[in-house]
């Protein structure tokens, strides 16, 4: 479904040219689907980065503009993915583990930005790293693909429906609108859960 067959339903539902324009309907549409996929994770991507020679906290939300979070990360010198792991981890291995050299075989998110990688290489040109990252939502046009399950763009409606009805004060409406999209938006979470890679080994000492 794209931008325009969605605001030609919910044209139908409300049928009330005075209150909600085009205009309307498509903003609540665009911050509805940046919320949608931010809490979802339902736009999943790739990108190929550089390991940096004795760098060791990587900044994603620099290097990838849409990042939001990430999934996996695959070292193409080793072939094989870096296992996540934390900080408490790494310091309960090696208190200096953040100058430690060596073969990159570990990854920990610091924050919304930040990505540990551990070990860290001390070579120039030692390869890339493959990233598979959450992304936020691109910025929709009328003939842009919703970049949402179409077995779950429903919830992307029921948010629209809850968001349009508090703009026209119907706060009763908008209430109960709410909790409908609050359950399908869980929902969501739950069936993009399913279908992440498995990469939960844990670091050993």
């Amino acid at each position: 479904m794209n931008r325009i067959e969605l605001q030609q339903r919910l044209q139908r539902h409300f049928q009330n040219s005075v209150y909600y324009t085009g205009q309307d309907f498509n903003d609540s549409i665009q911050d509805g689907v940046d919320e949608v996929c931010a809490f979802s994770g339902c736009v999943l991507k790739s990108a190929s980065i550089s390991f940096v020679n004795n760098l060791t906290y990587y900044d994603f939300r620099t290097l990838l503009p849409d990042y939001i979070g990430v999934v996996a990360i695959f070292n193409s010198t080793i072939k094989r993915f870096l296992i996540p792991s934390s900080l408490r981890k790494f310091n309960q291995v090696r208190i200096d583990w953040e100058t430690a050299p060596g073969v990159p075989y570990y990854f920990s998110p610091v924050n919304f930005r930040y990505v540990a990688i551990y070990k860290k290489p001390i070579v120039n040109n030692y390869g890339d790293m493959f990233i598979y990252y959450r992304a936020s939502a691109p910025t929709l046009s009328d003939s842009t693909t919703i970049p949402i399950p179409e077995d779950h763009i429903d919830a992307l409606e029921s948010y629209n429906k809850a968001d349009l009805w508090e703009q026209n004060q119907e706060f009763t409406k908008a209430g109960n609108e709410l909790k409908a999209y609050i359950n399908m938006l869980n929902q969501l979470r739950t069936y993009m859960s399913k279908k992440d890679p498995d990469r939960l080994p844990s670091l050993k000492g």
